[in-house]
């Protein structure tokens, strides 16, 4: 049975998947809407910051004014669910504690609310799915370890760049065929954008400028992969990989041409292709490279598996089916990281300068293999937010951590620290 039919069986049986979506920006707001369109799926709690956007998502989805009731607390949510109504809330922590609920689903792409979200998900055996690959790619293998000791799941989501990634490279699996390149394509770089640069874009689109400078900077996309090469155990062959400008015919000859083939099993980008995700395959045997020639799949070793579409909060209610139906993660990561994403100066930055963070002023992000960056010790920048310079860091340098001090504790920070002692611990183990 389809996932669909699934769904579909659960409308008619009266007995939907309850979902809690916390923070209603571009994606959470859309989330709400497709939630709210899909059989068997219910936005039961939708919490924000602001409570006025909780309530206009729930209204833009479709629901009645009427229909919706603010909660403070977790019995009041749960008598009000069972009548049959909406609930919204400012406490972005109260969906965890919501009996009713299936599926708690955060979209801030705040690290430091991600993080929290999902250990307070995961603490009351909520699954949590998240579009927030920024958390996923900064403490996800903690946050992993503790979901599977919970017994519940963690995974980013489908419709998004590394969900779709994911599923595709299982998909080249599935055909018998080995992933040598998961690749992202990439419309346009700018490294040094901010959000002042990108703010037309963003206020056109209805996005916070912040996640457009993320996008634009290349931040965006080299955290994306490190979250595909963490769930697969694909590497960078670089620092901040390589982005072959290519065309989609010419993707497997530019990628030969640059040895990328050779160099795989590797996670990659491209400039060029306006939109979508891909992976190489290879086979060996003779027997699927006539087979694969008479499908049109060209004449191997290598074959291109090109998914166009990147639909987002349209299709990120199926990781929320899938979690509560199937216990089945979209993409969580498999173990200890392979892949870090690493703070570099944007600018050239003065000691004392507290850094903003992802999508901001003053750093981009790199991916790179989780060694290098563990034996340089560079900061990730996931952490940047938190951190304020001790030296001053010169314009594209790697920031360190012997570079930075953290003037305060938080739930990351710690996360983070003991998320480094479990990599520890493996590398002894291993040894």
């Amino acid at each position: 049975m389809s996932i669909y039919a699934e769904l579909e069986r659960r409308e008619a049986e009266k007995c939907p998947v309850r979902v809690a979506v916390v923070g209603t920006g571009f994606f959470g707001g859309g989330l709400v809407r497709q939630l709210y369109r899909t059989p068997g799926l219910v936005p039961a709690v939708v919490a924000n910051r602001t409570l006025e956007r909780a309530q206009a998502a729930l209204v833009a989805a479709g629901a009645d004014p009427r229909e919706i009731v603010v909660c403070t607390g977790p019995e009041e949510a749960d008598a009000a669910i069972a009548r049959g109504q909406f609930v919204v809330t400012n406490s972005l922590l109260l969906p965890a504690h919501v009996a009713s609920i299936n599926v708690v689903m955060e979209a801030t792409g705040d690290v430091l609310v991600g993080t929290a979200v999902a250990v307070e998900a995961i603490h009351q055996g909520k699954h949590i799915v998240a579009a927030n690959p920024e958390t996923q790619a900064t403490v996800g293998a903690v946050l992993q370890q503790m979901a599977e000791m919970a017994g519940v799941v963690y995974s980013d989501v489908d419709g998004d760049q590394p969900g779709l990634l994911k599923q595709l490279y299982d998909y080249v699996l599935t055909l018998g065929l080995t992933p040598v390149v998961a690749g992202n394509c990439k419309g346009v770089l700018k490294r040094y954008a901010t959000p002042a640069t990108q703010e037309a874009f963003a206020r056109a689109h209805g996005l916070k400028p912040w996640i457009a400078a993320a996008a634009a900077d290349g931040t965006k996309l080299n955290i994306e992969m490190a979250v595909v090469a963490n769930a697969t155990g694909m590497r960078p062959a670089v620092t901040g990989m390589v982005g072959p400008e290519t065309t989609l015919a010419s993707v497997l000859a530019d990628f030969e041409q640059r040895g990328l083939l050779a160099a795989g099993p590797i996670v990659e980008y491209t400039l060029g292709i306006p939109n979508g995700v891909f992976v190489i395959g290879h086979s060996a045997d003779p027997a699927v490279q006539r087979e694969f020639r008479y499908l049109k799949m060209g004449d191997g070793p290598y074959y291109l598996l090109y998914r166009p579409q990147v639909l987002c909060h349209y299709e990120a209610p199926l990781s929320a089916a899938e979690a509560a139906l199937h216990q089945c993660a979209t993409i969580a990561p498999r173990g200890q990281p392979v892949a870090e994403v690493v703070a570099y100066a944007k600018r050239d930055l003065p000691a004392g300068q507290r850094l903003d963070g992802i999508g901001g002023f003053d750093c981009y992000g790199l991916i790179m293999a989780a060694e290098e960056a563990q034996r340089a010790d560079l900061l990730p920048v996931g952490l940047a937010s938190f951190a304020r310079l001790t030296r001053p860091i010169p314009q594209d340098a790697p920031i360190p951590h012997d570079a930075v001090t953290f003037e305060e504790d938080n739930l990351v920070l710690a996360l983070r620290r003991r998320q480094s002692r479990l990599a520890t611990t493996a590398n002894l183990g291993a040894a």
